[in-house]
């Protein structure tokens, strides 16, 4: 008996990611409950590629809950379109970050000068990674043919695509996250990310079928700026965060009661 797209949804669960930039981040969206952090550096473009250090100790600080890891590699804040350099960072990182966790997964994408998929870098990344689970990021959001660098994606042995349907807001890209969601199937998982929140999770949900939701969850420190200040051109400005708690709980929330989790 086939199952109709709403009955799929009403049996799905739906996995929560938030996106982290620290041992409190991570440590607050663990004990919350979430299904996974994605460590990053620099969020606010998007996020770079974190140190080992942090790597290593929120391993140890997330040791006793089921919390699974992954780690962004991404070199600089620009497109993704790397030059030489920047792809031996991206494989070096790949080996690297290793040593600090070898059970952590890699958030990592690259495009062609045709804006394809870089099949040859993620190759080679693939290879890097040794059986670990790998994640084609939001760079597919900036690929020419979003359907066909999913499809090459599938190829690559990819276990799953970060994507907000090539939009800025996931909500204003549903259209296309369902095409890719049925155009993947089970052959890899369609994560679903861009301004997701405690009051549009279940619509995009419902709306295409992603059984992953990511986002980040960080808010401005209140701190007064005193001392000699660290950059001569952001003189005033505070760039401390502290976790969001009450979005990760909203998120997971509104999951629970629509009956996703």
């Amino acid at each position: 008996m086939s199952v109709s797209f709403i009955d799929y949804i009403a049996l799905m669960r739906v996995n929560v990611e938030v996106c982290v930039t620290s041992v409190e981040e991570a440590v607050a969206a663990g004990k919350a409950g979430v299904d996974s952090v994605e460590l990053c550096s620099w969020l606010a473009c998007g996020g770079l590629t974190p140190g080992p250090g942090l790597l290593s100790l929120v391993r140890e600080k997330l040791s006793d809950l089921p919390v699974r890891r992954r780690v962004l590699v991404r070199p600089s804040p620009g497109g993704f379109h790397y030059a030489i350099d920047e792809r031996h960072v991206i494989i070096r990182d790949t080996l690297l970050l290793s040593v600090a966790d070898d059970g952590a997964g890699i958030v990592t994408g690259a495009l062609a000068s045709d804006g394809s998929v870089d099949v040859q870098l993620l190759e080679i990344v693939k290879a890097a990674l040794n059986g670990r689970e790998s994640t084609f990021h939001r760079a597919i959001d900036h690929a020419q043919d979003k359907l066909a660098a999913l499809d090459q994606c599938i190829a690559l042995g990819t276990d799953r695509v970060l994507t907000s349907g090539g939009e800025t807001l996931a909500l204003d890209g549903v259209a296309m996250i369902k095409q890719m969601v049925a155009r993947a199937g089970n052959r890899l998982v369609i994560a679903a990310a861009g301004g997701i929140n405690a009051a549009n999770v279940v619509e995009l949900v419902e709306k295409t079928g992603v059984t992953e939701v990511h986002f980040s969850a960080q808010k401005p420190k209140e701190a007064t700026p005193s001392g000699a200040a660290m950059s001569s051109a952001n003189v005033g400005i505070n760039f401390e965060v502290v976790p969001d708690v009450e979005k990760i709980e909203g998120v997971m929330n509104a999951l629970v009661k629509a009956g996703l989790r």
